[in-house]
């Protein structure tokens, strides 16, 4: 009796310490088990969310996270981007009409997508190290390491198109995979028949590469948000300050300015005196990153993707001319690698929209985001300047 005691408390001590060791694994995250962040950047129409923790439908909203096993359905005329995976350098787009669930896209490690119907372009960069990306359809797998590709599907057919890289694809039957494993080349396009293995690659044609050219080249306006030069004081969206202080700095007077803001609860006031104390006859504002930073150091910000920069602006009086408006010019070790401006501008007492047209622009680094210069001979009395607002599209 005591023998079998002492065997049912060490099958019991046994059991507690397993669970306890599960518990503490299942705690601890694990390369392959550590959730990435990702999101839905773009959304042009009618986009479905169906979430897997608890299978009720919505609408998918920008910057929504996909979970593993989500699904999404996009309507007629309506599509998606994602941006996913290691640094978030990875893309999958759903065009309308598409139907895919998201197997496993949120954990580190091998990424799988169900396409049930549609299309689904991905552009892989960086996915994570030894994992692989594959798209499984109702007739085929297509599985890629690194690469760019369409995956065309329905119930009878899938239309694989590598662009860039290559990918492995095969056929599948009701319940195995059969027949041999086919390298689809970069430029190539095959077709997998429902329980059919895939045909032998053709060259895609030049109208699709031309599409899918034309579908990266946007990629960065539809990745693009809204980037904050100045929005409010100490606001946590703002990019630059106004550290630059060029010419008569001297007669230079700033401070934040509460009443009748634009929008928001301030916005920025400048007095320019109209004296010399540097004997340069006019003055500017540079708003920098870092603070200070004329070429000197590594800054700045990538901006690609906006178009245009707009800022609002009024004058104390009205008649106020600034010489000009702009952003970039910043040269030295570290140059910008654009300056646009314009030039000169007449202010009114009311607010105005003022633009900086920055299309064809590379706006890969941008240590000034901003600037305004204006001169004694245009303002003998000086002037005071209002901005608010300021921000790149």
């Amino acid at each position: 009796m005591f023998k079998t005691i002492v065997i049912l408390a060490i099958i019991a001590a046994a059991c507690a310490m397993g669970v306890y060791f599960y518990h503490q694994n299942a705690l601890q995250p694990t390369g392959r088990g550590i959730v990435q962040k990702n999101e839905a950047f773009y959304i042009a129409g009618y986009v479905s969310h169906k979430r897997a923790i608890d299978g009720q439908w919505s609408v998918l909203s920008i910057d929504s996270e996909i979970s593993d096993g989500d699904s999404l359905k996009t309507a007629k005329g309506s599509s998606v981007d994602i941006k996913f995976g290691k640094d978030m350098k990875n893309i999958i787009s759903a065009s309308e009409d598409t139907s895919v669930e998201f197997k496993r896209i949120a954990r580190a490690g091998d990424k799988n997508i169900d396409l049930k119907q549609g299309r689904l372009l991905s552009d892989l960069k960086e996915l994570d190290s030894g994992s692989k990306f594959e798209v499984r359809t109702p007739t085929a797998v297509c599985g890629a390491l690194g690469t760019s590709f369409e995956t065309q599907a329905s119930d009878d057919q899938t239309v694989l198109k590598v662009y860039e890289g290559r990918v492995h694809v095969k056929g599948v039957g009701i319940q195995s995979v059969f027949g041999k494993e086919v390298l689809v080349e970069e430029g190539s396009q095959t077709t997998i028949n429902k329980s059919m293995s895939p045909e032998t690659p053709v060259a895609i044609s030049a109208e699709d590469m031309a599409g899918w050219r034309e579908w990266k080249g946007d990629l960065p306006y539809r990745m693009f948000r809204t980037f904050y030069v100045f929005s409010d004081d100490n606001d946590f969206r703002n990019h630059y300050n106004p550290s630059g202080w060029l010419g008569d700095y001297d007669a230079i007077r700033r401070i934040i300015w509460e009443k009748n803001p634009h929008s928001g609860k301030d916005c920025l006031r400048f007095r320019y005196t109209g004296k010399t104390p540097q004997g340069a006859g006019w003055v500017g504002v540079y708003w920098q990153n870092p603070v200070n930073n004329w070429g000197d150091v590594e800054g700045g910000f990538d901006i690609t993707g906006a178009k245009k920069l707009s800022f609002w602006a009024r004058g104390e009086k009205g008649g106020e001319t600034i010489v000009r408006f702009g952003i970039g010019s910043i040269t030295g070790q570290y140059p910008d690698s654009a300056k646009a401006e314009i030039s000169p501008i007449v202010l009114t007492k009311d607010w105005k929209e003022y633009v900086i047209d920055l299309k064809g622009k590379d706006l890969s680094c941008i240590s000034g985001g901003f600037y305004w210069m204006t001169d004694k001979n245009s303002n003998p009395d000086g002037a005071v300047l209002y901005l608010d607002d300021i921000k790149y599209e």
